[in-house]
């Protein structure tokens, strides 16, 4: 007998190509993108959207404001309540809320916020 086998299109396969562990690391990835998809919805059906400016993060504003670390504090401080969003989008502003939630990536919020650089 041959180590090779026909595949379904005609070409070869060969014998034990796919191990267990291969197919262990395909499921792990595999919830892996379904928990980041689920926590980009979280965060779409939140209303946040790329290039939104944050002007207000629950009790974090312009005039407190001195590091990511204080997004992160209250981040923390709030997980599974509501938060009080204020973004600035094409010049308008909007009020969304937000609600800290674990899944199964790093953080609570399921994007990245990051500093304005003026």
């Amino acid at each position: 007998m041959s180590d090779t086998e026909d595949g379904p299109s005609g070409g070869s396969l060969k014998a034990g190509a796919v191990t267990v562990s291969d197919v262990q690391e395909l499921m792990r990835r595999k919830e892996e993108i379904e928990a980041q998809i689920q926590a980009n919805y979280d965060v779409l059906e939140s209303g946040l959207l790329v290039d939104d400016e944050i002007v207000e993060f629950g009790s974090v504003n312009a005039e407190n404001f001195h590091s990511l670390q204080n997004i992160s504090t209250v981040v923390q401080h709030s997980e599974g309540k509501s938060l009080n969003v204020m973004v600035i989008r094409r010049g308008e502003k909007h009020q969304l809320r937000l609600v800290p939630t674990r899944w199964a990536g790093k953080g609570l919020l399921g994007c990245n916020i990051i500093p304005l650089q003026r």
